[in-house]
């Protein structure tokens, strides 16, 4: 069997929920008989992980993050714990893992792993650049601009930006998930657009305004090629924010999307085209909100993809009769 290196944690503000993917992954591919190393790259050459640690229910602090290197990553890679591998599996969320860092050291160092490569991740993380190449391939997706971190928000600026967006408007860091750092504002106010930006400013040095679009909340996993049934997603109070993703019973999924055959092919064909405009390979999910028009709207393409009990790949695979074990067994099998 392959030996197994599941790559978990990090220093992104997704380190705990990759601490929770990665461990579920790591169970699911001992149980077939894998020998697996949980490593933790934040902690360098030392990262090797023999137990879960405890973890928290909300994203660590920007303070608890700004005590790590990133340099460890360099060290990490480059130390023995991944020197006799056959396969890395990186479910490393976020910046540093989702953006084309980690798959970079991989790729220099000859070590096989699993999913896109680094070009395709750092577009994918680059939600603007990503937005871009959507569009001129003709696949819709919301308006949006970006702001700088430093840039002066004044009243005309503000202004311009609630004109623009009459609607209401999505703020988030331009590279960034699990939405951690976004906003939505719908009440017109200047000082809650200022204070969306800024707040996206924390996580990113780019802010960026997205026109918010009112309707249902759709995502397409696909493994490779393979669009698997669109699951409708549908939180019991709120937004589908941080909280109610990640914690069990907050928000309803409906398995396969109850829509009208053609339009779900239509979407399953556009989550396609989003993921081979990136040049994404293996297990991707793509995001959409469905006006109420019926109109598609595509918002990112995710390459690392949550693995948790409450993550959506694993419930659009189990709907068509593919166990997490069989999923997990594709990460592998790729390498």
């Amino acid at each position: 069997m392959k030996k197994v290196v599941v790559l978990l944690g990090g220093i992104s503000p997704e380190r705990y929920i990759s601490f929770r993917s990665g461990w579920a992954v790591a169970q699911a591919l001992r149980s077939l008989g894998y020998h697996v190393q949980c490593v933790d790259p934040a902690l360098g050459a030392e990262g090797a992980i023999e137990h879960l640690p405890s973890i928290p229910s909300n994203a660590p602090s920007l303070e608890e993050l700004a005590a790590f290197d990133p340099k460890s990553y360099i060290a990490c890679v480059t130390s023995q714990l991944l020197a006799e591998c056959d396969c890395a599996v990186n479910m490393l969320h976020g910046p540093y893992g989702e953006d084309g860092v980690m798959q970079t050291l991989l790729e220099l160092c000859g070590i096989p792993f699993v999913g896109s490569n680094a070009l395709a991740c750092r577009l994918a993380m680059d939600k603007a650049r990503a937005k871009l190449l959507f569009a001129a391939r003709g696949i819709p997706t919301p308006a949006w601009v970006t702001f700088e971190r430093g840039t002066t928000l004044d009243h005309e600026l503000l202004g311009e930006l609630r004109e623009q967006f009459r609607s209401g408007m999505v703020v988030k860091p331009n590279c960034g998930g699990s939405t951690v750092g976004v906003s939505i504002v719908t009440s017109g106010n200047l000082d809650d657009i200022e204070s969306a930006i800024t707040q996206a400013w924390a996580y990113d040095r780019t802010a960026l305004v997205e026109a918010y679009i009112a309707g249902r909340e759709l995502t397409v996993a696909l493994i490779g090629d393979r669009p698997l049934p669109i699951i409708e997603i549908v939180p019991r109070d709120g937004y589908y924010d941080y909280t109610h993703k990640y914690t069990a019973g907050m928000t309803d999924y409906i398995v396969p999307a109850e829509l009208d055959e053609p339009l779900a092919e239509f979407i399953a064909t556009l989550a396609h085209e989003a993921h081979r405009v990136l040049g994404c390979s293996g297990i991707t999910r793509v995001d959409f909100r469905l006006d109420d028009d019926n109109q598609p709207w595509c918002l990112e393409v995710n390459t690392i993809p949550g693995m948790t009990e409450t993550s959506l790949v694993p419930k659009a695979a189990a709907s068509i009769g593919i166990g997490f074990e069989e999923l997990c067994r594709t990460f592998v099998e790729g390498c």
